[in-house]
């Protein structure tokens, strides 16, 4: 927040006008001390209160598209489940809950196998060992094992 306070204060100085007159521009929307508050540093404000600030001083927020799709990414990461039947139930429920075929349980399957492949991950290695052997009749077992009606 101090980064945007200064950019506040310097837009103030730039239009020449002092705390009263900003507080006056917003007086409808923030309460004049915590304007007064902000803007001295005697306390922080929220996101909300800022951005009414910087609105009414015609100042806008630059967003960096890169850092932005970086961010996106590292934040998809995070919440994905770290083991197959996490993924498998992350799926499933993304998809609203289907009852999906064998045929198309065992190509989720191997679709997150690929994503654990990628990322360096190797929670299962008995299915993994399986799809790089073409062990058909152990990955029909094992997704025939699970049981989505467990999960409702």
């Amino acid at each position: 927040m101090i980064d945007i306070r200064n950019t506040i204060l310097e837009q103030i100085s730039n239009l020449d006008i002092n705390h009263y007159q900003v507080s006056k521009m917003v007086k409808d929307r923030i309460p004049k001390r915590t304007v007064y508050a902000f803007l001295s540093g005697e306390k922080d404000t929220g996101t909300k209160t800022a951005s009414i600030l910087m609105e009414a001083l015609g100042l806008k927020v630059k967003v960096n598209p890169d850092r932005t799709e970086y961010l996106r990414a590292e934040i998809m990461k995070q919440s994905k489940p770290k083991s197959y039947l996490g993924r498998i139930k992350n799926e499933w429920e993304k998809a609203g809950k289907p009852n999906w075929s064998l045929r198309e349980l065992l190509g989720i399957c191997l679709l997150i196998d690929l994503e654990f492949s990628i990322e360096g991950l190797n929670p299962a290695q008995k299915f993994r060992n399986a799809v790089e052997s073409k062990n058909y009749s152990y990955l029909i077992t094992w997704a025939q094992g699970l049981k989505f009606k467990t999960w409702e």
